[in-house]
């Protein structure tokens, strides 16, 4: 009895060692006993590896400055640094702009630094570190588009009531080569005085711009079309319209920063409200224009911006035309931000009007107001 009890004692303890040898082997080949799961890539749904392991679905929207713009499943709109993403797998076909100039289209997969796309059965590779934009290929247009709307309201009540409001409103569309913007502000201003109930109006303008912009290269662009429409009722300006071309040079094109400047020939035609008899209403005039824009990511929730043109004219269209805008915008959720966005115009030679009246030269004002990007 007493060797039988030793017996499998024995082979109990040799079983056990044998389990614990084999144990500390596996894990000293480096083997892991567990493999996380891959995730079933359904076909309506795009899918992002992070860095950190998580996976999101959704639908991919595009890709500039080093920054995807990725509408999660789960958390709404989301901006994601491209050296966060381990792996990409789109459901439909996605443009591509490569920093050499190349622009290729096909069903995306990024994984281990490496960038594919599959069409009809064949499968081209690329370096990923030399991906510059990513955009719909055209199949799903709305994918391409975005815009905004904002508004800054004043309200004021006392001797006087005063109410101001400033709307700007904007669109652009932005595919793997070229850049479509949109942009329009309206700012209005009256007060009323209690006492004798006569209304005043201080400001009544409005300004529409809109771009087309072609990439040459990442550093090269041509705007093939660039106008404006402006008024003022107290710049004496019926309508001023503004038409040019430009060449455009990219100085600086980071994830977190980008400044570039353009510079091209115009024609502008002007339409004043009141002028004296022996003076034409409008004006012709053709001359150039030099235009800026920098934008710098202050953090992940704050963005600064500025922009600056003039438009160098003649004399009686109103000499040298400067217009300067700059801002932050702090984001509040997903969709909405704050703007606090600072104006300043100026026109060299304004037009006087038949009672000899000179309007102010400088028109600065400052708006706060609740934004809406989708």
């Amino acid at each position: 009895m007493n060797n039988t009890i030793a017996t499998l004692t024995t082979v109990i303890l040799a079983l056990f060692l044998s389990l614990t040898q084999s144990t500390f082997s596996y894990a000293e080949d480096g083997r892991t006993e567990w493999q996380k799961p891959t995730p079933v890539f359904k076909q309506d749904f795009d899918w992002i590896k992070l860095t950190s392991d998580e996976w999101l679905k959704g639908d991919i929207i595009s890709m500039y400055d080093e920054k995807l713009e990725f509408d999660s499943d789960e958390l709404d709109m989301q901006t994601i640094d491209l050296e966060d993403i381990a792996e990409l797998r789109s459901k439909e076909w996605q443009s591509i702009r490569m920093f050499d100039g190349t622009i290729d289209e096909g069903y995306l997969v990024i994984k281990d630094g490496k960038l594919s796309l599959v069409k009809n059965g064949v499968t081209t590779h690329y370096e990923f570190s030399n991906l510059l934009s990513i955009a719909s290929s055209g199949k799903n247009e709305r994918d391409l588009w975005d815009g905004y709307v904002n508004l800054g309201i004043n309200l004021r009540e006392g001797n006087t009531v005063q109410f101001d409001y400033t709307f700007s409103a904007g669109i652009q569309r932005r595919s793997s080569s070229s850049r479509f913007k949109t942009d329009y502000t309206a700012d209005y201003s009256r007060y009323e005085d209690n006492k004798t109930e006569e209304t005043t109006v201080t400001a009544d303008s409005e300004r529409l711009t809109s771009s087309y912009d072609w990439f040459f290269n990442p550093k090269v662009y041509f705007r093939a079309a660039d106008f404006e429409y402006m008024a003022d009722d107290f710049l004496n300006l019926d309508y001023r319209i503004h038409y040019g071309i430009a060449l455009g040079y990219h100085i600086v094109d980071t994830s977190r920063t980008s400044w570039d400047v353009n510079l091209g020939p115009s024609y502008q035609k002007s339409k004043f409200l009141d002028v004296k008899e022996d003076e034409s209403d409008s004006e012709d005039s053709f001359g150039l224009t030099l235009g800026t824009d920098f934008t710098f990511e202050i953090s992940s929730d704050i963005d600064y911006e500025a922009s600056y043109n003039v438009q160098v004219i003649d004399e009686a269209s109103g000499g040298n035309i400067h217009h300067f805008q700059t801002g932050l915008e702090i984001d509040l959720t997903n969709d909405f931000d704050l703007d606090l966005t600072f104006y300043a115009d100026r026109t060299e030679n304004p037009k006087e009007d038949s009672e000899g009246q000179v309007p102010e030269k400088n028109d600065f004002r400052l708006v706060v107001g609740l934004g809406y990007d989708f």
